[in-house]
């Protein structure tokens, strides 16, 4: 009995850890198995490292089988979970700190009863030189029906001389001069915005998009908070019918949006950031789009942990990335926890590499 029961979690675990390699590598694989898998990446690492734990215990000359996979499957969990010391700002050398923040338009997802908009309260409280939003109004003037005093209207006036809001939802804020280069819609959830700004006599250019929304209604979002609360083998059908098909659809949407953003800025010389709500996990093909064109990420580089920064319907994942290329380097970032959105939103700091101020 003893050797069935091995032989069966040598299977398991010899699946597992395939599953597990396979969602390293989803990227290279954006069809429904590898959008599926990359979904699963959480659950299988998870399971794999239960497993390492089950033959440390009761019999380690098995080890081997979970160490082979989570070897070969490294550089997908060095993506998604990072681990770096955290940072102490220092801001003695020259540079500038940028936000990312899906503001969910502005409205409180806590519901909290406060004289004045959180969110926006949340943005001047951290007073970074350049702010790119999705899901948000041009800030032109109050809205009492958000909380939006005139107070604060004012406040991000005088701080940001210059702001570029979009028709469909995107808004930039900056403390230097900035000027619009290009933006489009992609779809009714999804658009970009490219900018081109001066700083420290060094001119940046920024790309701030809003990519595909899951493309889940409400009644979808519940039967996966039902399922993740109560996993039963009863829900597949629902899953497989409502959940993943809508899934690859969008993901199949992102993949195509991020291809012609890039393809947009491929010839563009010089610094450059691409930030923003992107929809997709640091394995996604959108984001190693960005990755093959040399930018690099600088969550994955200072970060510690998975880094969640949308924490609505037990849907946990980072899907606001901040990736950049040029001469510069992310200094420190920090993921701000305040759930006022259904967003988390990142702030980093950028120095400069080669600072000339001629």
């Amino acid at each position: 009995m003893k050797h069935i029961v091995k032989v069966i979690l040598l299977l398991l675990n010899a699946l597992w850890g395939i599953l597990l390699i396979m969602g390293a590598y989803s990227a290279y694989c954006p069809t429904r198995i590898g959008v599926l898998l990359e979904l699963l990446f959480p659950l299988t690492l998870f399971i794999c490292i239960i497993f390492l734990f089950i033959w440390l215990a009761f019999n380690p000359r098995y080890i081997w089988v979970p160490v082979v996979a989570l070897v070969f499957s490294w550089g997908g969990i060095a993506r998604y979970c990072p681990i770096h010391k955290s940072q102490h700002p220092d801001d003695a050398r020259p540079g500038f700190t940028l936000m990312t923040y899906n503001t969910y338009f502005f409205l409180d997802y806590e519901g909290a009863e406060t004289p004045q908009n959180r969110t926006l309260s949340h943005i001047l409280s951290q007073n970074a030189d350049i702010v790119c939003l999705q899901e948000s109004q041009s800030l032109a003037w109050p809205s009492p029906g958000l909380k939006i005093l005139q107070n604060q209207i004012d406040s991000i006036h005088a701080r940001y001389p210059y702001r570029i809001p979009t028709e469909h939802g995107l808004n930039f804020l900056s403390k230097y001069p900035a000027e619009l280069l290009f933006d489009t819609i992609y779809s009714e959830s999804s658009s970009v915005a490219i900018y081109r700004v001066e700083i420290d006599h060094q001119e940046v250019t920024i790309v701030n998009q809003h990519m595909e929304s899951i493309g889940l209604t409400q009644t979808d979002k519940e039967l996966y908070h039902e399922m993740t609360a109560r996993p039963n083998t009863d829900y597949l059908g629902e899953v497989k019918k409502h959940l993943l098909s809508k899934l690859v659809k969008a993901a199949s949407a992102r993949n195509r949006q991020a291809d012609i953003t890039a393809q947009k800025i491929e010839d563009t010389p010089g610094n450059m950031i691409v930030c923003g709500d992107f929809n997709d996990s640091p394995l996604s093909y959108s984001v190693r789009r960005f990755s093959r064109m040399g930018f690099r990420n600088a969550y994955n580089e200072l970060g510690l942990g998975p880094g969640i920064t949308y924490h609505a319907n037990r849907f946990w994942f980072r899907i606001d990335h901040m990736l950049y290329k040029g001469d510069m380097e992310a200094q420190w970032l920090t993921r701000i926890r305040n759930k006022s959105s259904d967003h988390y939103p990142l702030v980093a700091r950028f120095i400069w590499e080669k600072h000339d101020n001629h």
